[in-house]
């Protein structure tokens, strides 16, 4: 099963940036070039996708917009990339829900570092409580 990033930027070179960093390391990337393309894209493909990057600043829906609405049904990981690194910026994307915060520029290697570290604890966590009618059995703390 591969692991797919939805890449939400209005700049084509940044999401091109991004994804040949990603692909590099074997996800599938799926674009979306502004919010209410990335609506979409989440609605359709909701049970197939594993993390956003989402640009805050963007055309016709911005990345709050965005984030609100997918926090309304889902709690996938969301990085959220921005211009604006100000202090109250990042304190209102985490009261939002978003997981992490990375300022432009910034290094994609270090962009797709803490891509993996999110997906790492977000898949062992769905992948390690087994759930048997009720009974949760987390895999990681039971004893042998």
């Amino acid at each position: 099963m591969s692991t797919t990033i939805l890449v939400v930027d209005d700049e084509q070179r940044m999401r091109t940036l991004l994804k040949d960093f990603l692909v590099k390391k074997d996800y599938e990337v799926i674009e979306a070039k502004d919010g209410e393309e990335a609506l979409e894209i989440f609605n359709e493909r909701k049970d197939k996708l594993n993390l956003i990057l989402l640009d805050v600043m963007m055309p016709k829906l911005d990345g709050w917009s965005v984030l609100r609405q997918i926090r309304q049904t889902s709690q996938i990981p969301i990085i959220m990339l921005t211009a604006r690194g100000e202090e109250q910026d990042e304190l209102f994307g985490f009261e939002l829900g978003v997981d992490e915060y990375i300022s432009k520029p910034f290094s994609p290697k270090i962009l797709v570092a803490r891509v993996d570290a999110i997906l790492k604890r977000t898949s062992s966590k769905q992948n390690k409580i087994a759930d048997y009618g009720g009974i949760e059995i987390d895999e990681d703390r039971k004893d042998s």
